[in-house]
């Protein structure tokens, strides 16, 4: 028994220290966007960004671009490397995300020479995104209509980087069994008199006590 118990504490100090030392590993959620600048999460510091570790961190679109996509998987992003203009590439080279022209929730969007993320897309077909400029603005969010109109520079398209969470499987209840009614036809009731009754059964009835005697 008490073996089993620090077992059982054993684990249980083991799975804290697991989700202490690793607080951004959990599964992507909802999507929720970013309207508003980042505010010490570490997506976009130096405690878990890529960019920033190496001198480069926001304000700077890839940085941002790559804590953003953190933020939402709860994983390290695939692209860690390369400036604005090479994104699109180095993910098309080696095949990290799907890619395409449609925007999408959490889709990296990709310029000759920048990148951002894209928080909303509204019925009008207005897309926001939320984005870092290198050396300039730390954070803002900007919304297009035409995206081949950034500064004169060549769109690309989206990089589809964000993990969208499985939707689970919609479960039906059996429909409820009902039991069919059956139907007997009613029968015709025939009456004997007690001596038509004898007759046909071949039975005498006994006048002591009115029992039926078999006359077999």
């Amino acid at each position: 028994m008490n073996k089993l118990i620090k077992s059982i504490i054993a684990t249980v100090l083991l799975t804290i220290a697991i989700i202490t030392i690793y607080p951004v590993t959990a599964m992507a959620e909802e999507f929720h966007p970013r309207l508003t600048a980042p505010s010490g999460e570490p997506y976009y510091t130096s405690e878990l960004n890529t960019y920033s570790q190496t001198g480069y961190g926001m304000p700077n679109c890839v940085a941002y671009a790559f804590g953003r996509i953190y933020e939402l998987n709860g994983e390290k992003p695939k692209i860690d490397r390369g400036n604005a203009g090479e994104w699109w590439f180095i993910n098309k080279s080696n095949d990290y995300y799907e890619y395409g022209s449609e925007p999408k929730l959490g889709a990296v969007a990709c310029w000759s020479g920048h990148v951002a993320v894209v928080e909303d897309i509204a019925d009008d077909g207005a897309i926001t995104v939320s984005e870092s400029h290198w050396g300039s603005t730390y954070f803002n969010t900007n919304v297009y209509y035409d995206m081949y109109s950034h500064y004169g520079q060549t769109f690309y398209g989206y990089i589809y980087a964000y993990n969208e969470p499985e939707e689970e499987p919609e479960i039906k209840e059996p429909p409820a069994y009902k039991m069919e009614e059956e139907y007997f036809e009613p029968q015709e009731m025939t009456c004997f008199t007690a001596l038509e009754f004898s007759q046909s059964n071949n039975t005498i009835m006994n006048p002591n006590n009115n029992s039926l005697l078999n006359a077999n």
